[in-house]
């Protein structure tokens, strides 16, 4: 492989690697009145995403249902109690209505799409001194990429407490599919969870 081709290949390679998912929280909030979450293996917890989008609310709700459902509860989507119009009270009454001991909720604040240039290990640079201008540096142009980056609010609570216990502003830079998504934000919610002492 000549010169030309590895550096073409590193290029390629830095800029599928800027493009992959990550998600982050970026800031966290825990109810000082409340206390460690209450729910036991088996209880049923409501899983609600926030989307006006009715289909793409039910595949967000079914993913972070599934996502529940493996850390030893029972995570129900919302929609199979609430069809429609999604509120905050018709969850609420949702939520006792099926003895869910808790509901996780998310939802987006912010989707922005940035675009960012780096320089490639292809860009070539001639500098010339010019009596005009001073220095002149012609160079091929960078490879740029687009990132969008989607801000999700999420939040945990406790039916039995009545109370709001946790709270998480995450971001994610590239998201793919819908149900990946709420995998990666569903892993690093419980990973704080864990962390802040809200789950044995």
């Amino acid at each position: 492989m000549n010169r030309t081709h590895r550096a073409a290949l590193a290029a390629a390679c830095a800029l599928a690697l800027g493009a992959c998912a990550t998600t982050k929280f970026n800031a966290t909030w825990v109810n000082p009145e409340a206390g460690t979450l209450s729910f036991k293996a088996g209880d049923k917890v409501l899983a609600m995403v926030a989307i006006k989008n009715e289909g793409m609310r039910r595949i967000a709700e079914d993913s972070l249902s599934r996502a529940i459902s493996a850390r030893g509860l029972q995570g129900v989507p919302s929609y199979t109690v609430v069809p429609t119009d999604l509120t905050k009270d018709k969850a609420h009454a949702a939520a006792g209505k099926i003895g869910a001991a808790g509901a996780v909720v998310m939802r987006v604040l912010a989707k922005d799409n940035v675009s960012i240039s780096q320089l490639s290990q292809s860009s070539s640079y001639t500098a010339t001194w010019t009596s005009d201008t001073g220095w002149s540096t012609p160079y091929n142009p960078s490879d740029t990429r687009s990132d969008t980056v989607l801000v999700v609010e999420t939040l945990v609570y406790d039916m039995r407490q009545e109370k709001l216990v946790w709270a998480g502003q995450s971001q994610t830079t590239n998201p793919s599919k819908v149900d990946g998504l709420i995998t990666q934000l569903a892993d690093q919610a419980a990973r704080q969870l864990r962390q802040q002492g809200l789950v044995k």
